[in-house]
């Protein structure tokens, strides 16, 4: 079997911005004057073009479907599915920039965006009556943001945007972040705050799906998620700290037959981060610690603790080679980790085995001499030295083993 896809994006932006001239002088001892266009207003208009085809193919001959798939809708003698996805995007918005007006002081933009969308499912020659074979939509969102980055105390900014019209109509995506410095000892101690609500309509293809091995129609309700995070970060102690608790109601995701499903309740998860980065001379220690805590480990399975670290001296060899030796390391607890559905490329909860509790090391030397980096690395180095043989990221997918690697890369911009 195998899956193909493709995606393809176009973009164009036009930026038409009135403003003024502002003219001085670098020095008081140079009569040379430079003059430079500060924008004050910005017109914008983006057009953005997406499309997306998917194609999973099992031969005949292949493997055996009955035995690997509960469900053959179409043929069974092979497969051959297929969707594809069109966006057009129009967005019109103008931009009043921080500090150059009497009214606004701080960043200020509007804009509105209307897309055509296009999804294409596979021909229903079952008559499953699971949906149409294509469903076209237009959405209208408006929106808008408030900015803060200039100032020593306080910066701030925050994003709204509502469905008005549409597929997504009464979607709501309001997000936003705050920060302020505090001194502390030789430095500044750095306080963010951010957070977000959303209340969004399930995608076009959880509601209505055919396919060879897997077909439904879903009336799902629209999934409401808040977050609240705060972040402490002392430059000074290389420290960053980070705790957060998400809310979601009618939380979607794929069950344990790999079919979409909801949750009618909520899912809170607390997450805490813990990042300490140690330096001595030519020797580093950078540390990465996550704790989370999912309320229902039957719909959002995830690991206690999930734990990065690396150890490497960096130093120059004849003052221009810029080297990097060291090794790292990965490290989860075991949890019933979400197993891969090829036929829908999608991720789906699973009771059948644990995956966790196994280091994943590699060693590295890592070069930069002016514009041309190379490396080399023996990955996954601690194989069949420690840490037994359940090396699996997912069930029935193991780490790669044991490789050696090697590259180079050179930027050829001026």
């Amino acid at each position: 079997s195998c899956n193909r896809v493709k995606h393809k994006d176009f973009y164009l932006t036009q930026r038409y911005s009135l403003g003024f001239d502002r003219t001085y002088m670098v020095d008081d001892n140079d009569s040379t004057e430079f003059t430079e266009f500060i924008p004050v207003t910005s017109f914008i208009h983006t057009l953005h073009y997406s499309t997306n085809y998917r194609k999973f193919i099992i031969e005949p001959g292949g493997i055996l479907q009955k035995d690997f798939f509960q469900n053959t809708y179409l043929n069974d003698k092979q497969t051959d599915d297929s969707l594809r996805y069109h966006s057009l995007k129009n967005t019109l918005g103008v931009a009043l920039n921080e500090g150059f007006h009497k009214y606004a002081k701080f960043g200020l933009a509007a804009y509105a965006t209307l897309e055509n969308r296009k999804y294409t499912n596979m021909q229903d020659s079952s008559k499953l009556d699971f949906n149409d074979r294509t469903f076209s939509t237009n959405v209208l969102w408006v929106g808008g943001q408030l900015t803060k980055q200039r100032g020593s105390i306080l910066t701030y900014h925050a994003n709204a945007k509502f469905g008005l019209a549409g597929y997504n109509l009464g979607d709501i995506d309001i997000q936003g972040q705050i920060q302020t410095k505090i001194p502390l000892l030789r430095d500044s101690v750095f306080v963010r705050a951010n957070g977000f609500f959303k209340n969004t309509e399930p995608s076009y293809y959880f509601k209505h799906y055919v396919s060879n091995h897997f077909a439904w129609s879903n009336s799902f309700s629209k999934e409401r998620r808040v977050r609240i995070m705060g972040e402490i970060f002392v430059p000074y102690t290389r420290t960053n700290l980070s705790a957060g608790v998400e809310n979601t109601t009618n939380l979607l995701y794929f069950n344990n037959d790999g079919l979409p499903a909801q949750h009618g309740g909520n899912v809170q998860v607390f997450q805490a981060t813990l990042k300490q980065n140690f330096k001595v001379g030519i020797l580093n220690w950078d540390n990465s610690v996550v704790y989370q805590k999912t309320s229902n480990k039957e719909v959002l399975p995830l690991p206690d603790l999930s734990i990065y670290s690396q150890l490497y001296l960096k130093f120059r060899i004849a003052r221009v080679l810029e080297t990097q030796i060291g090794a790292d390391c990965y490290y989860y607890t075991r949890y019933y980790s979400p197993m891969y559905q090829p036929a829908t490329q999608m991720f789906h909860t699973q009771k059948i085995s644990e995956t966790g509790n196994y280091p994943l090391m590699n060693v590295f030397a890592n070069f930069k001499l002016k514009k041309a980096r190379f490396f080399v690395m023996m990955y996954h180095v601690n194989k069949g030295l420690f840490g037994g043989n359940d090396y699996f990221m997912a069930p029935h997918y193991p780490i790669n083993p044991q490789v050696f690697k090697m590259g180079v890369s050179i930027d050829f911009a001026n």
